[in-house]
Formats: C-alpha cells, sequence, structure tokens
C-alpha cells in the first residue's frame, strides 16, 4: 500500500470510526448502502460496572468497506487493497477505566488488557491477541497511524483506547468472525464476556413479516411481535 492509499484509507476510517463511536456523527441509512450508526451499535459493546467502564469494539472488515465508501475519498480499488491487509485478521479495540471521586480516570495499561484479553470461537477454542510485530507491515502501520488520531480526538481515553490483533481463522480454517455468516464468538475481558451472535443485521436486508408488515433487522428468524416465520 502506498502512502498516499495509507493516509486517505486511515483519515477515512479514523473520522468514521470515532465520530459514531462517540455520538459526533449520525448516518442514515440509504438505499443499498450500510448504516453505520447501526453497524457501529452492533460492533460495540459496553459494559459499566460500578465505577469501572470497559469498552470493546470489534472491528470487521465490513466496516472498514462502509466507512471508507461512506467517506467519499477513497475509491472502490484503494478500499480492496485496504480490505486485503485486514482480511487475514481480528481486529479488536478496548478501552477500560475506573472513575474517581471526582470525575478522573484510570486506565489500565496496553498491557494489562492484552494479558487478559482472549477471543473464543464458536467451538470455544481460545485465541490471545498476536504481538503486533507478528503482523504484516501494513497493518502495523495502519494502526500506529490510528493512535495518535484517537488521542487527538479523545484526549486520555483515545491514547488508552487500544487494538488487539487476533488471528482471522479458527483451527479448523474458518474465520472467527464472519460477521454476513450465522456463527458466534466471544471476547474474554478478564472475567467479563462480549459475545457477538452473527449475522449483523446491518448488513443484511430488513425482513418485512407476512402477518403483521413490520419491518425487522434482517438477522432475525422469528417476528418478535406474533412469532411468524420469515423468510
Amino acid at each position: 500500500m502506498n502512502s498516499q492509499l495509507s493516509r486517505q484509507a486511515i483519515r477515512a476510517c479514523a473520522g468514521v470510526l470515532l465520530a459514531l463511536c462517540f455520538s459526533l456523527l449520525t448516518c442514515a441509512a440509504e438505499e443499498n448502502t450500510v448504516d453505520l450508526s447501526a453497524l457501529t451499535r452492533e460492533t460495540q459493546q459496553t459494559i459499566h460496572k460500578e465505577h469501572n467502564m470497559t469498552i470493546v469494539w470489534w472491528v470487521p472488515e465490513d466496516f472498514w468497506q462502509a466507512a471508507m465508501a461512506a467517506s467519499g475519498d477513497v475509491t472502490q480499488k484503494q478500499i480492496d487493497k485496504v480490505i486485503k491487509v485486514v482480511h487475514p485478521y481480528t481486529l479488536v479495540a478496548v478501552v477500560e477505566g475506573e472513575f474517581g471521586p471526582f470525575g478522573g480516570v484510570s486506565y489500565k495499561s496496553e498491557k494489562v488488557i492484552r494479558d487478559q484479553l482472549t477471543i473464543l470461537d464458536a467451538k470455544g477454542n481460545a485465541y490471545k491477541p498476536m504481538d503486533v510485530s507478528e503482523a504484516s507491515p501494513d497493518l502495523q502501520n495502519l494502526l500506529a497511524s490510528m493512535k495518535p488520531m484517537l488521542s487527538n480526538m479523545l484526549g486520555p481515553m483515545g491514547k488508552n483506547f487500544n487494538f488487539y490483533v487476533f488471528p482471522g481463522m479458527t483451527k479448523d480454517k474458518k474465520l472467527i468472525a464472519n460477521a454476513k455468516a450465522e456463527s458466534n464468538f466471544t471476547v474474554q475481558n478478564g472475567e467479563e464476556a462480549f459475545k457477538w451472535r452473527l449475522p449483523l443485521g446491518s448488513l443484511l436486508p430488513p425482513k418485512t413479516c407476512a402477518k403483521c408488515g413490520e419491518k425487522l433487522n434482517g438477522a432475525f428468524k422469528f417476528c418478535p411481535y406474533d412469532g411468524t416465520a420469515l423468510k
């Protein structure tokens, strides 16, 4: 990936990623486009526990695709090159902090979170984060460039919002986290479990209940209002 493409991709992804994460941008769904707000809600999970808060964001290749397409600054050919860079990996961003009595936040270090972080595939097989040096040079550059943007836009929280790189494939050579296929996986952060049931509805066409006419999430199998099976 040349430096110009790298800068365009990073700007496009970082801008949309951060804006959506912290509600600085509202993206409406249009025909044949991905609703980025809905996609963000489905890929981001937050746990508040007493004075602690943990945000875990699974960033699938589908998000990078949608974010860059929405920016309007990156061609499909360039998008394909970026997807080729992230495809071999499962990327997860995590920030965990403890709130003090006067609003100060103490964040866990990258290493502390790394040591307690694990991904479990649908069969329960466990995977630890890779050392970033084991990833491709292009992915290393992409993530390294995201870090100062996070810090500049979000201050201390952004500085402590770290990306973790996991293998993309299970031990039987299937994707650990395929956003468009029926499966599940779990990010285990210490004692806290963040589970995703797939596929993500925001990436599928919406379904309409034949009985009540309600427009529903594309991942639903049954209408939640009257139990009708959805085609």
